[in-house]
C-alpha cells in the first residue's frame, strides 16, 4: 500500500513511485537537512561564528518543530513556522526579557530559518518554501548609551598602570576608543597586523571580511610601549594574560565590567561594546562624515552609521552651524 502525501517533492524523480523511501533524506529528516545545510554552508567557506549560528538557530528550530510533533521537512508549513515563532517569543518575554531585546533575538532566529528553508527549496527538498512571506520583526529602537567624557577619563583611571595587566588594560581601553573595533577584532589583533609607519591595523571582522582602521598618535606612543613591556614571546597575539597567553573575548569584557564597577560608572553598561557606540558618537560630534565611519566600523551598509547620525542630530546640528558653506560667504 502506497503512502499518500499531501505535497510532491520538487524532484523529478518523485512523481514515479509513491514510496516515501525513495524521497531524498532531506526531504523526510530534518537532521539529514540540517547537516546538508551545514554543508553547504562550509563549502561555501563561511566563518565559524556564522557556523555556530546557524546550528543554535537550526537547533531551536528543531526544538519547535518537536513540540508541533513534526519531523519532515516537507510536511512544515507556514501556520508551523508561525506558531513556533509565537511559542518562542511568549517564552523569552515570560523569562523576565524585555520585548525589544526578545525582538532582536527573534530577529536572529528569523534570519537563520529563513535562510535554511531558502537552501531546501532552491536545492528541490521541499515543493513550496513555507517561510516565503515571513518578514522580521519591527522593533523600537533603543537608545545607544554612550559614555561621557568624565566616564571614559574616570575608566582610564582605573587600571593600575605600575602592573602588566593594568598597563595592558589602560592600552586596551584606549585601543577601544580610538578605533572602534569590536572586541572579537581586538582580541584578535597580532603584531603584523600593526603598520606604525601608516598608523593602521589590519582588522579580520565579520565573515572574514579585512580592512585597514586608522589609529591616533596618542595611541601609537602608548601601543608601542605596551608591545616593548609585552616583550617576545610565543604567541604573536598583541593583548595577552598574564601567562603569555592570548587574552580572550570573556577576559576583556570582565576586566572592563570590573573597571566599571571600581569606577562607579552608573547609568551605562560598561562593556567593550560601548566603547564603540563611544567612538561612534564622538567620531560624528567632531565633524566625522557617515561614509568614512562605515568603513572603520566595517558595516556592510549605511544602516547603522545613519542610525548614529540620527541619534546625535542635535550635536550634528551645532557642527553644521559652525561650518555651514553658506554662512561662511
Amino acid at each position: 500500500m502506497s503512502t499518500e502525501r499531501k505535497r510532491r517533492v520538487n524532484l523529478a524523480a518523485a512523481g514515479r513511485n509513491s514510496s516515501a523511501t525513495e524521497l531524498p533524506p532531506e526531504s523526510t529528516d530534518f537532521e539529514a537537512a540540517r547537516a546538508a545545510f551545514l554543508r553547504y554552508c562550509r563549502i561555501r567557506n563561511l566563518s565559524d561564528k556564522t557556523l555556530d549560528y546557524y546550528r543554535d538557530t537550526l537547533k531551536e528550530l528543531e526544538r519547535q518543530l518537536t513540540t508541533l510533533e513534526i519531523e519532515r521537512p516537507m510536511d512544515i508549513t507556514r501556520e508551523h513556522l508561525m506558531d513556533a515563532l509565537e511559542t518562542k517569543r511568549s517564552e523569552k518575554i515570560k523569562r523576565g526579557r524585555a520585548a525589544t531585546p526578545a525582538d532582536a533575538t527573534m530577529n536572529k532566529l528569523i534570519r537563520g530559518w529563513r535562510a535554511f528553508f531558502n537552501w531546501i527549496h532552491t536545492e528541490g527538498f521541499i515543493d513550496t518554501n513555507p517561510f516565503k512571506g515571513i518578514g522580521t520583526i519591527k522593533s523600537e529602537r533603543r537608545i545607544i548609551e554612550t559614555f561621557s567624557n568624565t566616564q571614559i577619563k574616570t575608566l582610564l583611571d582605573a587600571p593600575n598602570r605600575s602592573t602588566f595587566t593594568g598597563y595592558r588594560d589602560y592600552v586596551l581601553m584606549m585601543t577601544l576608543l580610538d578605533t572602534g573595533v569590536r572586541v572579537s577584532e581586538l582580541a584578535g589583533l597580532r603584531l603584523q597586523d600593526v603598520d606604525w609607519r601608516d598608523r593602521t591595523l589590519k582588522v579580520y571582522g565579520k565573515g572574514r571580511k579585512e580592512r585597514l582602521v586608522p589609529f591616533s598618535r596618542t595611541l601609537e606612543k602608548h601601543l608601542r610601549e605596551y608591545t616593548e613591556m609585552r616583550g617576545v614571546i610565543d604567541t604573536d597575539h598583541i593583548f595577552v594574560n598574564i601567562d603569555n597567553e592570548p587574552f580572550q573575548v570573556r577576559g576583556i569584557q570582565q576586566a572592563i565590567q570590573l573597571y566599571g564597577q571600581a569606577a562607579r560608572i552608573k547609568g551605562v553598561r560598561v562593556s567593550p561594546h560601548t566603547f564603540r557606540h563611544t567612538f561612534a558618537k564622538m567620531y560624528i560630534m567632531n565633524g566625522g562624515d557617515s561614509f568614512s565611519l562605515q568603513k572603520i566600523l566595517g558595516h556592510t551598509s549605511l544602516e547603522i552609521v545613519r542610525m548614529y547620525v540620527n541619534l546625535f542630530g542635535t550635536d550634528v546640528a551645532k557642527q553644521h552651524a559652525k561650518f555651514s558653506p553658506l554662512e561662511r560667504l
